[in-house]
């Protein structure tokens, strides 16, 4: 099978995450094509080949200092140059958002690709602030919806939410469910022995909304009876200088340690292992698209044997609580200061749950099955059912 995956980025996520599986697991063609967001700190777009099972080739290319729009246009004509170049035909286009997923409805027009997929890994109409972007964002969405092969969702809510934004349903592709994973097998042999119930992380990219000045605001009272307690700030972003003044200005700085942005994956999972509770607060806004998404921490927390504490936001929160895998709260100090005691007066419990839900989680399953449901079976190699091309089914979720 010969497949392309565009997506823009921040961090590794999904879209990376689909790549090196479908390349070195699967060991099939692969082209990964990511473009970087405005706000990422690596400023090149960057492509990949797999074939084998090793990566063949790996370059940069620049990105000048564009107005936004422009740098999203050039982002799109670069995609569609990119995959005419390489000649042949895809079996499988794999787009991250729908701005990503128009470039490969036009090559399947062309006949350079059989199937094309919307990967969506938010549904954020509100993400840039204005009532525009709103529409552009819906418009270009149900433009794919209507137009793409399937819908890979990662949360079971993000269709509802396009129905409520006018979405018809029965024009709609057949949506499957694809959530946010982790390598919990690989993960499983790495987990140590000892873990400390007392060192809390926090995971992601720091803003205000993440919800981390709670966190900030309850660990003078849990250091004063816990005197153990510390916590790990992982991630990067415009919020990070007020909390390290915050930390200072608390007499802080020997309980926090903040790693700041890390771009090796493994070496983030390297300092939650070495942890005991993950936390995951995301802070009430209308705006905020987490409530429609599959956030990637709470996965990588519960694989790194990480009970969690999360708001209840996403969908995974219910999950998370239902099968005591930790704690969903309120977006309130008092309620995260008990969650927090909670766990760490019962960690034992708490870890062996963690990983129990993990199991449902691995990457290589999740993806497995989601090929299964777009029409690839790995035993007829992916090419089966032609007739399905340029068509779409109606919206049912598999």
């Amino acid at each position: 099978m010969r497949c392309v995956i565009v997506l823009h980025f921040y961090a590794t996520g999904p879209g990376q995450e689909l790549a090196w599986w479908l390349g070195e697991e699967r060991k099939e063609e692969v082209v990964l094509i990511e473009h970087p967001f405005p706000f990422a700190p690596r400023k090149v777009a960057v492509v990949q080949e797999w074939s084998g099972g090793k990566t063949m080739k790996r370059w940069e290319l620049g990105r000048g200092g564009w107005p936004l729009f422009v740098r999203y246009g050039l982002d799109f004509v670069r995609t569609l140059l990119i995959v005419l170049k390489m000649g042949g035909r895809f079996d499988l286009y794999v787009g991250n958002g729908g701005f990503d997923t128009m470039p490969g409805i036009i090559l399947r027009w062309v006949g350079r690709v059989r199937k094309v997929v919307l990967y969506s890994i938010d549904y954020a109409p509100y993400a840039g602030g204005t009532r525009l972007y709103a529409w552009l964002y819906r418009r270009i969405d149900q433009w794919c919806c209507y137009r793409v092969d399937r819908i890979w969702n990662l949360s079971r809510r993000m269709q509802r939410a396009r129905v409520i934004d006018g979405l018809r349903e029965g024009r709609s592709a057949v949506e499957v469910w694809v959530p946010h994973g982790a390598h919990v097998r690989a993960l499983r042999a790495r987990l140590p022995q000892q873990t400390d119930c007392e060192r809390i992380v926090f995971m992601g990219h720091v803003q205000e909304k993440s919800g981390i000045q709670l966190l900030l605001e309850v660990l003078p009272r849990l250091v004063r009876r816990h005197p153990g307690v510390r916590l790990d700030i992982v991630g990067g972003g415009p919020y990070l200088p007020v909390v390290r003044a915050r930390v200072a200005e608390e007499g802080l700085a020997e309980r926090v340690c903040i790693h700041g942005y890390v771009e090796d994956h493994r070496k983030v999972e390297e300092i939650l292992m070495g942890c005991g509770i993950g936390v995951a607060l995301y802070r009430p806004d209308p705006t905020d698209f987490s409530v429609y998404a599959d956030p990637g921490k709470p996965k990588v927390y519960l694989a790194c044997g990480l009970p969690v504490v999360i708001v209840r936001i996403p969908e995974v929160a219910e999950e998370i609580e239902r099968r005591g895998a930790g704690k969903a709260i309120r977006y309130d100090a008092e309620e995260l200061e008990a969650a927090l005691e909670e766990i760490m007066g019962r960690h034992g419990e708490y870890r062996a749950r963690a990983l129990a839900m993990a199991e449902d989680y691995e990457w290589g399953a999740i993806f497995e099955r989601a090929l299964q449901e777009t029409g690839f079976d790995k035993e007829k190699d992916g090419r089966q059912d032609e007739r399905e091309q340029g068509q779409t089914d109606g919206g049912r979720l598999r």
